[in-house]
């Protein structure tokens, strides 16, 4: 505690201000009021027992109480928290009554009009989504992103559903599909990276992540083909889509799982985007005109005509990436043959 003059100061300045007498705050302590009087009067220190008694009476902090003044710092933190708290009940009570009136009103008028529920599921479905990304934050305390990315991807797939429904359509599950692809490619590495996994799969998350994209997107080509009856899925979009895929997948293994500095990384990297940008044009021509793939790069710098522009300037993009890759392999060699070789220990 500060000195004894000071300590008394305060105390019994602290003591009117809450309206206390000598005895009454004597009588709360369950003390005498002689005892109190010699704390007032810098005779003597209250027993270390009565502090957290003495510090809820007179609603000061143990620091306050110990250091005999104010602690303006704790006190403004203090009430920037309880305005903070004050604003997010008032913000749940505003929300919850602007989504209970809407839908009170939708739901009247849905009866008044139609003397049936129908497009009021539309309205229930649709506050919903916004409830889950303006509510349910506020309501939830623990693992805040996962749940509301969860209520928010839930409430969206009812909304759909409900929409189709009250359409009398039949493209619920290509549009919800789309949605879980297009969900799963942006957050998926949040939640995978925010969840438990058992270790074999804790340990290659970017390898899960790449599998369940590349599963729901098959699986949107095949629903996408069903709905339009189209008969385009095994003969031209699953082996395109397949040989697209070799470029992320490729990169993604390297950048992953090799073994190697990153200079030979990158090189690695770019020798793949050569290799696929060489085989594109073949391999889709072969796909989708049926033509057989032919080995070749045509192009010629001295003939710029309309009918070789495509040509040259492909083959610039391929012998850039092509000298790009060697360069990187050159400094990862020379990066190798410089760094320092950890010396062997003997026993």
């Amino acid at each position: 505690m500060g000195n004894k003059k000071a300590f008394a100061q305060y105390i019994r300045s602290k003591r009117i201000e809450a309206g206390l007498t000598q005895k009454s705050f004597a009588d709360q302590l369950f003390v005498t009021e002689s005892a109190v009087s010699k704390w007032e009067r810098g005779l003597s220190y209250p027993d270390i027992t009565l502090i957290n008694d003495i510090c809820t009476i007179l609603q000061i902090s143990e620091r306050e109480l110990l250091t005999a003044s104010e602690d303006l710092q704790a006190r403004n933190q203090e009430k920037l928290a309880q305005k903070y708290m004050t604003m997010v009940r008032r913000f749940k009570v505003g929300q919850m009554l602007i989504y209970g009136i809407a839908l009170l009103t939708c739901f009247i008028c849905n009866l008044a009009v139609q003397h049936t529920l129908s497009w009021f599921f539309i309205v229930l479905a649709a506050e919903m989504v916004a409830a889950s990304l303006t509510l349910l934050p506020v309501l939830v305390q623990k693992k805040r992103g996962l749940i509301t990315l969860a209520s928010f991807t839930l409430s969206l797939m009812i909304l759909l559903l409900v929409c189709c429904i009250y359409t009398n359509g039949n493209w619920f599950f290509i549009a919800a599909i789309s949605v879980l692809f297009g969900m799963c490619v942006v957050f998926l590495p949040f939640v995978l990276k925010n969840i438990w996994l058992p270790s074999p799969l804790a340990n290659h998350k970017t390898l899960l992540c790449f599998a369940v994209d590349t599963i729901l997107l098959f699986v949107l080509l095949l629903m996408a083909d069903l709905y339009v009856q189209g008969g385009w899925f095994w003969p031209f979009a699953c082996p395109i889509a397949a040989f697209c895929l070799i470029l992320p997948w490729g990169m993604m293994l390297i950048l992953r799982y090799a073994k190697m500095n990153n200079f030979f990384k990158t090189a690695g990297c770019l020798g793949l985007t050569t290799a696929f940008f060489y085989f594109l044009n073949g391999i889709l021509n072969m796909i989708l005109e049926n033509i057989p793939f032919r080995f070749e790069l045509k192009f010629d710098f001295r003939n710029w005509s309309q009918a070789m522009i495509n040509n040259n300037v492909n083959a610039i993009i391929f012998f850039s990436l092509l000298g790009l890759s060697i360069i990187f392999v050159i400094v990862g060699i020379v990066y190798e043959l410089r760094r320092p070789r950890k010396q062997p220990t003997h026993n």
